[in-house]
């Protein structure tokens, strides 16, 4: 674990390491940071065997992904898009190496010679602009060594175990540092190369397919660092992609939909952890992202000047079934090409009054996608495209009162003008979108520290930062229902455009060390109000099956304000070294997330008073979704000297969950879920060589959290849930050489 890197003096006590993160643009030790954050680093990325960085959300509590390089999403403190919606900012914005990243499902898929990963709790918008309500990663690869030449080759063979068959993975990655002038010029390069079978088993005799759900991908990365003089740096990085997808992110708890009923397939009851699969074809996605970015740092003698730019380009295609069996046709066929630029400038200085950190940001994105979708027999069939222009201006400035209080003022102000073309054809008609908007928001940030002592800081922050808004590209073709259907198209007037959101937070917190550097922890409680929090209707409404065809597929994934989203809770960090060899640690966060007022809310499944009731407002304080409230992560490791060259580790990881926080009335899913992992490892250091076995999800948990009631199947069975694909028992055998 990060923080529980071992220093070794003279009397043979052991303390933990100080970590020291970047969370504030600065270098910083991550006890002195007035912000509720989690750091995972490459010690314990290697210990756990992490090689995506979905695994990642095990680790740092009150995190959920919906992965996906189209669709990706991140929901922190149980607040944030849940699903897949085309038109949905992120709430948490994701930074690698100090770039914002235009696209987070490239992030989430290949995670090669990582340093360290910061997660980032709460509103930043001050210092991480907009669309970072809920939170921020800070994402820091290795850097290139000017002095040696070193690096690793990895390898990794790893089975699924669904019944009857093991299904099996390939990873091979490194890294390789070259000192092409020795303290002054240094090139790294890295590389990762994936196959994996999947985890799903194929049932549907006419597919030929005997699983899915697996990937090929293959990234290389290039890194120049140059020290042009003692006080001029410049890295500069260039990236490439190539990433091939079964995706599988629906799951059924129930009669299969499309089996059954009027369908001359006899219906099928599944189970979640069986995690069988039943398309005619396997869904494919294919993405190729080219990338570039650079970094200048100019330490002069009053000022430090940063000068950073990026261009993204990034092109992907996705045919993805969701046809359980034929008769019921559903898919989505997507084409998204988009690139980003991005430049900032940034000054920053520290000194003994006043530390500073200032600058100026500019990103210009722009897409031009087509879709093929096809939803319970309603095609959706066009282009769409747009651009988005942001310019921002920030400053944040920390007054040192006195030597035991700081008091820090941020502020920032966003501009971003969009602009969205789209042309849908459905039933006959033309859903046109051609439409310009803008928003502008001043964030800001204010924060108290005090310092107990050299070893103890506590803080009270508020913070505030937004989301942009945007346009519902497949809400247009409802107005031209105006005559057939008045009720439905002006809720659809009304959903045309979704506003921007925001949100603020107060959270107090401490941190510190103890037992001579023995022990650390984090605790801090929070309070978070969301202002027109976005998020996606419900699906499957009643009212939306006209005589016309079903509408829920021109609503699905559009999104709509909630007036007000709150959420509250507490979150704790504590490692410590303990006997001679061992360590633990454990992270745990709780969140209470809850609708105080949403307005335009169309009816979900069973609230309908009568067929035709479209809208279902709630204002009681219900929760949001069914994330677990309570999650922890307990880690117990021994690092054990063999003889004078080799080490013997392990290291055993617990993810625990409490049971659903509202929504789900199967029996099955009122329990908490366990998670457990285990890895035994053994190093020489004089050979470099490491060979590590593993195990994750050892007791092959049910992963599924959120399940949401759906309509299919056989109207005269129980109806199922709708839910997501997660792995089971998983173990592997990794061999590491350095060098």
């Amino acid at each position: 674990m990060v923080a529980l890197d071992v220093v070794a003096q003279a009397d043979t006590l052991r303390q933990l390491e100080e970590v020291v993160v970047t969370a504030q643009k600065r270098e910083e030790s991550l006890k002195d940071v007035p912000i509720s954050m989690s750091v995972v680093g490459a010690e314990e990325i290697a210990q756990l065997s992490v090689f995506d960085f979905t695994e990642t959300a095990q680790l740092t509590p009150g995190v959920s992904f919906f992965p996906g390089v189209q669709s990706a999403a991140i929901r922190l403190r149980g607040v944030g898009p849940g699903s897949f919606a085309l038109t949905a900012p992120q709430s948490v914005a994701v930074f690698v190496d100090d770039i914002a990243q235009g696209s987070v499902g490239t992030v989430f898929t290949t995670m090669v010679d990582v340093e360290r990963i910061e997660l980032l709790r709460g509103p930043q918008g001050t210092l991480y602009g907009q669309n970072a309500p809920g939170g921020a990663y800070n994402i820091t690869n290795r850097l290139p060594n000017t002095e040696d030449f070193e690096g690793f080759v990895e390898g990794t063979y790893a089975l699924q175990d669904p019944s009857p068959s093991d299904l099996q993975t390939y990873d091979v990655r490194g890294a390789f540092n070259v000192p092409v002038i020795p303290d002054v010029l240094g090139l790294r390069f890295a590389g990762v190369y994936a196959d994996s079978d999947g985890f799903l088993e194929v049932e549907n005799p006419v597919s030929g397919e005997k699983s899915t759900g697996g990937k090929e991908h293959e990234a290389l990365r290039g890194r120049m660092l140059w020290h042009i003089n003692e006080a001029m740096d410049l890295l500069w990085t260039v990236g490439y992609k190539d990433l091939t997808d079964q995706p599988v992110d629906f799951n059924v708890e129930g009669v299969v939909p499309g089996t059954g009923g009027s369908n001359p397939i006899p219906a099928i009851y599944n189970k979640f952890d069986e995690r069988r699969w039943y398309g005619d074809f396997s869904s494919n996605a294919r993405s190729e992202i080219k990338e570039t970015y650079f970094h200048f740092l100019w330490a002069a003698d009053a000022v430090n000047v940063d000068f950073l730019g990026s261009y993204q380009d990034l092109n992907t295609y996705q045919l993805e079934n969701r046809t359980p069996y034929p008769g019921f046709n559903s898919q989505f066929e997507i084409e998204l090409p988009w690139n980003t630029t991005t430049a900032e400038l940034r000054f920053s200085n520290t000194g003994d009054l006043f530390d500073y950190i200032g600058g100026v940001y500019y990103a210009y994105r722009e897409l031009d996608g087509f879709f093929d979708v096809t939803l319970t027999g309603t095609n959706l069939l066009g282009p769409a495209g747009g651009n988005a222009d942001v310019k921002s201006l920030y400053a944040n400035v920390t007054w040192h009162i006195t030597p035991q209080w700081d008091l820090t003022l941020g502020g920032r102000y966003d501009k971003n003008d969009i602009e969205t073309q789209s042309n849908f054809a459905f039933l006959g008609l033309n859903s046109i979108v051609d439409g310009k908007t803008d928003y502008e928001h001043p964030s800001w940030s204010v924060k108290l520290r005090y310092f107990l002592d050299e070893q103890t800081t506590a803080y009270l922050a508020v913070d505030n930062a937004y989301k942009q808004g945007g346009f519902n590209n497949l809400i247009p073709g409802l107005l031209t229902l105006n005559a057939f259907f008045p009720d439905i198209a002006a809720v659809g007037e009304e959903m045309l455009l979704f506003e921007e959101e925001t949100s603020t937070a107060i959270e107090l917190g401490i941190k510190g060390s103890l037992l001579q550097s023995r022990m650390s922890y984090s605790f801090a409680v929070f309070y978070q109000e969301f202002d027109n929090h976005q998020l996606t209707q419900p699906t499957e409404v009643r009212a939306l099956l006209t005589p016309l065809g079903d509408l829920n597929a021109l609503f699905a994934n559009q999104l709509v304000n909630a007036e007000d989203v709150t959420t509250q809770g507490i979150e704790l960090e504590t490692f410590y070294l303990f006997a001679d060899y061992w360590d633990l640690g454990w992270r745990l966060a709780y969140f209470d997330t809850s609708v105080e007022d949403w307005t335009l809310r169309l009816c979900p499944p069973g609230e309908e008073q009568t067929p035709n009731q479209l809208i279902c407002p709630v204002d009681d304080g219900r929760p949001l979704n069914a994330l677990p409230k309570w999650n922890s992560n307990f880690q117990l490791g021994q690092t054990r000297p063999l003889t004078s060259d080799l080490t013997f580790y392990t290291r055993f990881n617990w993810t625990w969950q409490s049971k659903p926080a509202g929504g789900i009335e199967f029996q099955e899913y009122s329990d908490p879920k366990s998670i457990f992992g285990l890895s035994l490892g053994v190093n020489s250091a004089r050979l470099g060589l490491d060979v590590r076995l593993w195990g994750k999800n050892l007791t092959d948990e049910d992963l599924n959290v959120d399940p949401t009631q759906r309509t299919d199947g056989d109207p005269s069975l129980p109806q199922p849930l709708t839910g997501r694909y997660y792995p089971g028992r998983q173990y592997g055998l990794t061999l590491n050489y350095t060098f």
